[in-house]
């Protein structure tokens, strides 16, 4: 057996078969349920490039292009929807000082301390003195209340950080989630295959050939012991972070050969992901 310890997040979904984006047909499907004022010769990446004179890193191009629309991704957190065109937090900011100025009118004595009050008192040029522009690539998909971005002035980096603003904070608030782009795209195929909150991976792939067996140990010695006698070696998987709000911490690699993945889950429980037929 050679196991294959570098795994990214395209090497696994290439693995369980997101091999290709949408064809010509496929397309033309998807353009006119969601979006048939898209031109028929561009993808929703290629409109966003376009439409905003920006690129996005080639990482997250390809991931995204070969995610778009995949069943595999339905409950994911990032998005991966041809509905969804990329855009920036400046938008969002626009749009909610449009609906709070009859407010703001109506009440003036709180608007002081409003910080979209406060934006919308100097030209958007001005804005990124006092909050910055993330582009939105994803969202947590149970509650949508935390969004994922990667900030503009990022967007030219091979593997930029991934940051997170929780709806309840402020605009200004965005944290690291991932310190870069590839751990957070590992993480999201990581949750997905350990069902974290959602089954969507486990029953899509089941459906075409493919079994999960999960084993569940009491220490990490004995998780490292078991590995050891399929000749794998734990402190050589690819580490990656859960992006779903928990400190769980994944390890994965793959004998790509026989069509199987390794993931652990904490050093305390493994799943082999494995092609029946």
């Amino acid at each position: 057996m050679v196991v294959r310890y570098d795994l990214s997040a395209i090497d696994m979904v290439k693995m369980l078969g997101c091999t290709r984006p949408p064809g010509r047909e496929e397309w033309e499907d998807l353009r006119k349920r969601y979006n048939p004022s898209l031109p028929m010769d561009m993808t929703r990446l290629e409109r966003f490039q376009e439409e905003y004179h920006q690129t996005i890193p080639p990482m997250l191009y390809e991931f995204l292009r070969l995610a778009n629309d995949h069943p595999l991704f339905e409950t994911a957190d990032i998005w991966a929807a041809g509905s969804c065109l990329p855009y920036f937090s400046y938008e969002d900011i626009e749009e909610q000082i449009e609906e709070d100025r009859d407010y703001w009118e109506e009440t003036p004595e709180d608007r002081a301390e409003d910080e979209y009050y406060q934006l919308s008192q100097i030209p958007r040029e001005q804005w990124k003195e006092s909050v910055l522009n993330y582009l939105y690539i994803g969202s947590d998909y149970a509650a949508g209340v935390v969004n994922f971005g990667i900030c503009e002035t990022d967007l030219d980096r091979e593997d930029p950080p991934v940051y997170y603003l929780h709806e309840a904070g402020s605009v200004k608030d965005w944290k690291v989630i991932a310190d870069t782009l590839s751990d957070f795209l590992g993480g999201i195929v990581c949750d997905m295959l350990a069902g974290v909150q959602y089954t969507t991976a486990k029953d899509y792939l089941e459906k075409r050939g493919w079994e999960f067996i999960e084993s569940g140990y009491s220490s990490g010695e004995e998780l490292c012991n078991q590995l050891a006698q399929r000749q794998i070696d734990l402190s050589a998987m690819k580490k990656y972070p859960s992006v779903y709000g928990t400190d769980a911490t994944y390890c994965l690699c793959a004998d790509e050969e026989a069509g199987r993945l390794y993931l652990t889950v904490d050093d305390k429980k493994l799943l082999v992901i494995q092609k029946t037929e």
